[in-house]
């Protein structure tokens, strides 16, 4: 019996390694990179108990271009360099009601954007939001771990390390 537990123990840990090695395991600290938006790092927080991904934006407006809904925003302080604003144009896909961690809820602009985390890259939907009092200015959320593939060990920062490409061209897609 206590064989048998070992040896699936030592399966699971080689399994584990394996996923680790591939990239596919996350901390509960990540660099992520927005290559949509020339983003090439920003800090996140890793939140399974968090649905949707957020991210600290302001001056967030809804516009109409050729009849179609965007969102106008600016990502504070992220440009490539650290300093200054990036402004940022994304079509709307939906206004959705958003609990926040304090228990409110709140409507929030959601917009679709690929996210890169280490070599992987993948699209996820994102809530705009002001996180200016929270610790990261990103949230990654269940439904962007469970697109990428990714288990997270939460003992663990910066497991997917910085992400290789911010854009487009150079990034693979993640099946």
């Amino acid at each position: 019996m206590i064989e048998k537990r070992n040896l699936a123990k030592n399966s699971l840990k080689m399994q584990t390694d394996a996923l680790v090695a591939r990239g596919h395991v996350l901390g509960w600290r990540e660099w992520i990179g927005l290559p949509d938006f020339g983003v090439p790092l920003i800090k996140a927080k890793v939140d399974t108990g968090a649905r949707t991904s957020s991210i600290h934006a302001t001056q967030i407006e809804l516009v109409e271009i050729d009849h179609k809904k965007f969102v106008k925003f600016v990502l504070p302080h992220y440009r490539g360099d650290g300093h200054g604003p990036v402004n940022c144009t994304a079509p709307l896909v939906a206004i959705r009601g958003i609990r926040s961690s304090n228990g409110e809820q709140d409507e929030r602009y959601i917009i679709s954007s690929h996210i890169a985390v280490g070599h992987h890259r993948v699209k996820v939907e994102i809530s705009l939001a002001n996180r200016s009092l929270m610790g990261f200015p990103m949230l990654l959320g269940r439904t962007a771990i469970k697109a990428g593939r990714f288990l997270v060990q939460p003992a663990k920062s910066y497991l997917a390390g910085k992400p290789e490409h911010v854009y487009m061209a150079d990034l693979p897609a993640s099946e």
